[in-house]
């Protein structure tokens, strides 16, 4: 396991280059990963592992004036432009994001209506304390979308090998890790399990039991 520091002050150094190698930005399968949580207007939605915040907007266009979009990240660079996208878009009263360690969150027991993860699990240190805080501040009944990027079906071919070394290299990234898995182990129920032809993506939405 990497130290979490070591993977932080990687994230800080990448912050300013970070949208330009995000994964296509916000793209269809981002969109999908947020339309499929069917979040009501006044819902309280946390956003695991946001960055640069980049899906915030997006999901604050899908809630009503009483609804807010908290995105946490441990990396203070990739928060301040999470920030600056937030005021730069004139949705700072529907949205936030904050410095904070997944493994630890300070919110309370079931405060969010629901969370979505994009790319986020396979990048942190201690994903299985990760998925655990998540399962914790969520509402019984809350839905989690995760999006991210794993081992597919069957022998994994060479494409696969080389992008596991280039991800790990790049941030750490474990993308061979199970996070269906370590949902399940949490607490969650899977109800839709997609994998997207063509690519090593899936989209996998969870209910919290």
């Amino acid at each position: 396991m990497v130290g979490t520091e070591r993977v932080r002050k990687k994230y800080d150094r990448w912050s300013r280059f970070y949208d330009a190698f995000d994964l296509g930005g916000v793209n269809d399968q981002k969109r999908l990963a947020v339309d499929i949580l069917e979040l009501s207007p006044n819902s309280r939605v946390l956003d695991v592992g946001t960055g640069t915040g980049a899906i915030i907007p997006y999901l604050a266009s899908k809630l009503g004036a009483g609804g807010r979009v908290t995105g946490i990240d441990f990396s203070g660079p990739m928060i301040e432009r999470a920030n600056a996208r937030i005021r730069k878009k004139g949705i700072a009263k529907h949205a936030e994001a904050v410095v904070g360690d997944m493994t630890g969150l300070s919110y309370p027991d079931a405060c969010f209506d629901a969370a979505l993860a994009t790319f986020a699990f396979t990048s942190f240190p201690e994903p299985e304390k990760a998925m655990m805080e998540v399962a914790r501040v969520l509402k019984p009944g809350a839905r989690l979308s995760i999006l991210d990027t794993g081992n597919p079906q069957g022998r994994a071919s060479l494409r696969y090998r080389y992008l596991k070394a280039v991800m790990w290299r790049a941030g750490f990234t474990d993308i061979s890790l199970d996070v269906p898995g370590l949902a399940r182990k949490a607490g969650f129920k899977i109800i839709k399990l997609h994998r997207f032809s063509g690519s090593f993506a899936y989209l996998c939405m969870c209910e919290k039991s």
